[in-house]
């Protein structure tokens, strides 16, 4: 995990004695704690699916969103660590994340086959999809958190170039999971857990729209938006406080 920042805590400490009775108080003491997105997300949004049966639940797809969310909103504003020096770049106009529950009919029926095949839908659509598997089966929501935490590693165990660029070099160095989850202008998701045969399981999120276009800029780079202007969309909302701008 990656500190999302840090907070001061103070200790005081008083000793008392009798004849006579004196008070000392010993100096406040400042020491920093981080805090980590898996134990204090700093983004919270609702995601259901009423309409759906699949087995998925309100929980996980929470998990799915809030994750990408904080992460994008790490990114936006210049914290997320990144391997190749520094951090990566500030996002001008990084959209935030909506939950869209046509997309996850779709991830969750593909990642059923267990197979990471060819996906039809989505690439009809042009949506953007992400998978990762653990060689385990823990509860949905502990998975949908890790298979998050996976694409968004990449940063900060790859690295991305500071001019944030897609090229080719990213699908042979391996960073094309985390360039999806930080493409500013996919602002849908759509998730699944799937247990598969031999104590496996299959995670994957699909992205409306899609990102990954060669050539393009993952993001605009810049300070994050502080009015609705700044983002540059029909409709849209600058949240300044999570760096992000919420489509209408």
């Amino acid at each position: 995990y990656v500190p999302l920042h840090t907070v001061p805590t103070t200790t005081t400490t008083t000793t008392t004695t009798k004849k006579p009775t004196t008070t000392t108080t010993t100096p406040t003491t400042t020491t920093t704690k981080p805090l980590y997105i898996g134990e204090s997300p700093d983004i919270k949004s609702t995601a259901s699916c009423p309409g759906l049966n699949n087995g998925m639940t309100d929980e996980v797809r929470e998990m799915f969103l809030n994750r990408h969310n904080n992460y994008r909103s790490l990114i936006a504003s210049g914290r997320a660590m990144n391997k190749l020096g520094g951090f990566a770049p500030k996002a001008a106009r990084m959209m935030k994340m909506s939950y869209d529950c046509d997309v996850e009919a779709n991830v969750v029926e593909w990642a059923g086959s267990c197979m990471f095949g060819y996906n039809s839908v989505a690439q009809k659509n042009r949506w953007g999809t992400n998978m990762h598997s653990l060689s385990f089966t823990p509860n949905k929501t502990k998975a949908a958190a890790e298979g998050v935490d996976a694409w968004f590693s990449e940063l900060y165990k790859i690295g991305v170039p500071q001019d944030n660029v897609f090229t080719n070099d990213f699908f042979t160095r391996g960073t094309t999971e985390y360039s999806q989850l930080a493409w500013q202008t996919s602002n849908k998701i759509g998730c699944a857990v799937v247990s598969c045969w031999n104590a496996w399981t299959a995670v994957a999120c699909e992205y409306n729209p899609g990102g990954l276009k060669l050539s393009h800029t993952i993001y605009d780079i810049g300070d994050p938006c502080t009015t609705n202007e700044d983002c540059q969309c029909a409709g849209c909302v600058c949240s300044k406080n999570e760096a992000l701008c919420v489509a209408p």
